[in-house]
């Protein structure tokens, strides 16, 4: 009865010891100010549950997000979460007549929607520096070329001019941008003019994670399509269309907390690299860093309460950990165990 060309395993899973600092899956250690939760909870009850989301209050609420965006509404789609993003991406440009190109280590969804979407797929491992080349597909006729600028779990961004090379194979070229909150770097404002280019961004990342909001940057054509495979707006909750509506009034909160988060980012990256952890510069909300005893600190560090994320599984990644930036009170409880380890 299932699919013989899945092998079903355990759904993604993190670990579950207790923990004093939590630094494994790349969300903002910052919250929405209990004030301002107080005022959206105002807002929802207003709404009848009982009805479906309407296509005119997605349009209205596109449009209020968009404004705040600085884009025209009709290159703007709205989705579950940043993970939606990607699926999309496959949804419109992939499937068994499809081809895409996938590079790898990256964030394991886009292999797995490939298969969801019986998409075949190119898979081409890159290594720690994940820099993507122009040969990898100017010989090939793709329908959908991947990117992930900034890179998780590498943290660095892609040379516009590589996914400018991808934009004139007529592919549609989908660039993950769910980290543009701590690059504040888009290829959106120097190649939005390009029919093919698809970017898709997450707010989980930057404070909304429990909400599961993203959106789609694209042409209208794209767009259209976009929310035609998703069934906008039945994609989304009443509680989804509040937040993008209320945009304005959470965005200060979403900014100042990841200009918070660079400057701790800056303070960790230093950190590994005075004690030879070998650390990759990053433009996200995480430094990855490499170490020949990776699993014993790994385990040191949970055991001593803080979490961070083993991605010595991704391909290309033998040794490699990920530690995502919390509070400050946090960072300092890892480099302090971190030392701890060191000195045994």
């Amino acid at each position: 009865m299932l699919r013989k060309d899945v092998e079903f395993r355990r759904g993604f899973t993190v670990s579950q010891k207790p923990y004093r600092a939590k630094l494994d899956q790349n969300e903002s250690p910052y919250d929405l100010p209990k004030d301002v939760k107080e005022y959206l909870l105002k807002k929802i009850v207003e709404v009848n549950w009982n009805r479906y989301p309407q296509p005119l209050t997605y349009r209205q609420v596109k449009e209020s997000f968009a404004a705040e965006l600085g884009v025209k509404s009709d290159r703007l789609a709205l989705t579950f979460g940043g993970d939606q993003t990607i699926l999309s991406a496959f949804l419109v440009a992939g499937g068994p007549q499809g081809r895409a190109l996938i590079y790898e280590p990256t964030y394991p969804m886009f292999r797995h929607y490939a298969l969801a979407t019986g998409t075949p797929a190119d898979v081409k491992v890159i290594g720690e520096r994940y820099l993507p080349q122009a040969e990898d597909f100017k010989s090939k006729r793709y329908t959908l070329i991947t990117f992930v600028s900034p890179n998780n779990p590498t943290g660095n961004l892609i040379p516009v001019e590589v996914i400018r090379e991808a934009l004139e194979t007529g592919a549609l070229v989908f660039v993950d941008e769910a980290y543009y909150p701590f690059s504040k770097v888009s290829v959106w404002d120097e190649l939005s003019d390009y029919p093919n280019l698809m970017v898709g961004r997450s707010l989980s990342k930057s404070m909304l994670a429990g909400m599961r909001m993203g959106y789609v940057l694209a042409s209208p054509r794209v767009i259209s399509a976009v929310d035609h495979m998703n069934f906008a707006p039945y994609n989304l909750t009443h509680m989804h269309l509040l937040l993008f509506g209320e945009y304005s009034t959470i965005r200060p909160h979403l900014d100042r907390g990841a200009d918070t988060v660079i400057g701790e980012r800056e303070r960790i990256f230093s950190f590994l690299e005075s004690v030879n952890l070998t650390p990759f510069p990053s433009k996200a909300n995480f430094v990855m860093f490499k170490l020949t005893r990776y699993r014993e600190l790994y385990e040191f560090l949970a055991d001593n309460g803080v979490r961070i994320r083993d991605v010595s599984s991704l391909p290309g990644l033998t040794n490699h950990l990920r530690v995502t930036v919390g509070l400050p009170h946090e960072n300092d409880l890892f480099m302090e165990t971190v030392e701890e380890f060191l000195k045994r």
